[in-house]
């Protein structure tokens, strides 16, 4: 998104602005321009990027915590997910931000969750054939960012702070008392949490969410990798996983770690703590990474069950008998079928071979 700074000048001068208003306002696009993100001056200037009536941009703003719908998932194992989902005017609004903002900034080298280009085979590759490994969880990690941090990243990124703060809230949400008394009573045990914070937090269903959470991170993987690096070994983050590995005579102190993170605002989800020699089974974000990365045989085990009775009895015959509501039943075997091949791409062969045996007609 090219700014035409030399007609910006111009008119500048031809309206009559003084020459401290001209370098001051220069210093401010060229900030900008530097880091190949978008000039924007005001929040009527975005609402105009985006094509928007000012108004209408500002009411959904104004109006943020009404934005939102509130449900929870059931988890496969027990339990639930608790979803926040944005509405379509404040989603668009998040999306035109992640795109053109978000997306063009730097990153920790650390971090592999939500990085264009990095996977969960990227985070495990790290740490593959370690004497020992140590997995640590971040507690309630987009719901630990509130406004004020994210505040701090647009306006580190350059941009003003009238613009941060409505950049903020564009990504952020507190639950209103209405919006919480409407939910059951098993919704409010699990959302009760973010209702009795502060201030609006960042929210998984957010499109701007993983880059911002990223972001703020930069600090602590900073340090953190500052610490492994101190002791020769290995540390990685996706997202709120955090992993060291290295010889059990150099990994530093749990103390040490869970200082830091304190330090940044965070708290470890102690239920998640795991440490790990070589000969136990060494898990780095759903991977096995032991002596190679592979795929835990449950996974692939489920796969060939699948395959199995799909062969045997029929795709349609087998569906409708373990999940008679589930559509895109192919696409989801397939699905995982191809996370596979990204990591065995020679065990996905032969489960291929075996989707060409199956009649497919449901």
């Amino acid at each position: 998104m090219n700014f035409p700074r030399n007609l910006f000048i111009e008119n500048a001068r031809r309206e009559g602005h003084s020459e401290k208003y001209l370098n001051e306002t220069l210093e401010y696009i060229d900030t900008l321009i530097d880091k190949n993100l978008p000039v924007i001056f005001s929040l009527r200037h975005f609402a105009q990027l985006m094509g928007q009536d000012y108004k209408d941009v500002k009411r959904v703003i104004e109006n943020r915590k009404y934005r939102y719908s509130y449900y929870l998932i059931k988890k496969k194992k027990s339990g639930f997910r608790r979803i926040i989902a944005p509405h379509k005017p404040i989603k668009y609004l998040q999306d035109w931000i992640k795109i053109n903002i978000l997306d063009k900034t730097l990153l920790s080298s650390s971090a592999t969750g939500f990085v264009k280009g990095k996977s969960i085979l990227d985070n495990a590759r790290v740490h593959v054939k370690s004497e020992v490994i140590i997995n640590l969880d971040l507690e309630n990690f987009f719901e630990h960012i509130n406004e004020r941090r994210v505040y701090g990243i647009f306006y580190s990124l350059g941009y003003s702070k009238n613009l941060s703060v409505e950049f903020a809230k564009i990504c952020t949400v507190h639950i209103s008392q209405d919006k919480f008394e409407e939910l059951s009573d098993l919704e409010k045990g699990y959302f009760e949490d973010i209702y009795n914070k502060p201030r609006a937090v960042l929210v998984q269903g957010a499109s701007t969410s993983p880059c911002l959470s990223n972001l703020i991170c930069k600090r602590l993987d900073y340090r953190l990798s500052a610490l492994a690096n101190k002791h020769g070994i290995n540390y990685s983050r996706y997202a709120d996983d955090l992993t060291f590995s290295g010889d059990s005579d150099k990994l530093p102190s749990i103390n040490l770690i869970k200082k830091i993170i304190k330090d940044e605002d965070f708290n470890i989800n102690w239920n998640k703590y795991g440490k790990y020699k070589n000969g136990q089974r060494q898990m780095v974000t759903g991977l096995l990474v032991n002596e190679k990365i592979r795929v835990p045989k449950k996974y692939k085990k489920e796969i060939y069950r699948h395959l199995f009775f799909c062969k045997k009895y029929g795709a349609l015959s087998h569906f409708n008998r373990i999940s008679p509501n589930k559509g895109y039943r192919k696409e989801w075997l397939l699905g995982k079928i191809l996370f596979v091949n990204s990591i065995e791409p020679d065990e996905a062969k032969k489960m291929f071979e075996l989707v060409k045996q199956i009649n497919w007609e449901i």
